[in-house]
């Protein structure tokens, strides 16, 4: 990803503005009845986990453009690290910046003296299901939860 740049990010409406265009198309079948929330509404959101102490927010650039995020930081529901809002632009899919995120939010982790790390992915959501678990990721067995009216699915892996 040589014309990727990967950097640290505290504006949470760059990385509001990220996620909702990206769930506004890769969670459409998952909420067919809801509109994306408002980028204010994820504003807030991303502020609350931005105010976490042990939070990193990363952003990945191309040709100078935001075209994806992620946040690290301590797990408030296990021991370890977490990886939580990965989120690239429709129109970069298959471009690496999921992987390049993915890479970097994990190597903070790591640096930070984290061990594992965990993340929540919607169950039947198969395309970052199988990202992940090519990533070393393997399912919690029996960790599951509600959140916004979806089954989500416990991941977990060993830090390098």
């Amino acid at each position: 990803m040589p014309d990727v740049a990967i950097v640290p990010c505290a504006d949470t409406g760059v990385i509001a503005a990220l996620h909702r265009a990206t769930v506004a198309v890769a969670y459409r079948e998952y909420f067919p009845d809801s509109p994306p929330p408002t980028i204010a509404e994820l504003q807030a959101i991303w502020a609350e986990r931005l105010a976490d102490p042990t939070a990193m927010a990363l952003v990945a650039c191309r040709a100078g453009r935001p075209a994806g995020s992620v946040m690290a930081r301590a797990d408030p529901d296990f021991p370890g690290g977490q990886l939580v809002g990965l989120h690239v632009l429709p129109t970069e899919w298959g471009r690496s910046i999921g992987s390049g995120l993915h890479d970097a939010a994990l190597a903070a982790l790591s640096q930070a003296g984290y061990s594992e790390a965990g993340l929540w992915v919607i169950a039947a959501n198969n395309r970052a299901r199988r990202m992940y678990e090519r990533r070393g990721w393997v399912r919690r067995p029996g960790a599951g939860q509600q959140a916004y009216g979806v089954t989500e699915v416990r991941y977990r892996r060993e830090l390098p």
